[in-house]
């Protein structure tokens, strides 16, 4: 999404691996992802999650190719 603000219908219609509902969005709040207007209709991202979901992560050491590594002949 291009969004950094979702209205709570639209947050309660994201499913959700552990239960949907205000619940997911209230804990991300709470780790300080996410702010809630007063009335807790709105939730913007806050900068903390901006550069979580800009992160890249790249693995360290590049693992052979399966199968692309020949032995050698005899």
């Amino acid at each position: 999404m291009t969004t950094e603000s979702l209205a709570i219908s639209a947050i309660k219609a994201i499913k959700h691996p552990v239960g949907g509902g205000e619940a997911p969005a209230l804990s991300l709040v709470q780790k300080g992802f996410l702010t809630a207007d007063e009335g807790r209709q709105t939730f913007t991202l806050t900068q903390k999650a901006k550069d979580f979901l800009a992160y890249d992560p790249k693995p360290e050491f590049e693992e052979a190719a399966a199968g692309g590594a020949e032995e050698p002949a005899e």
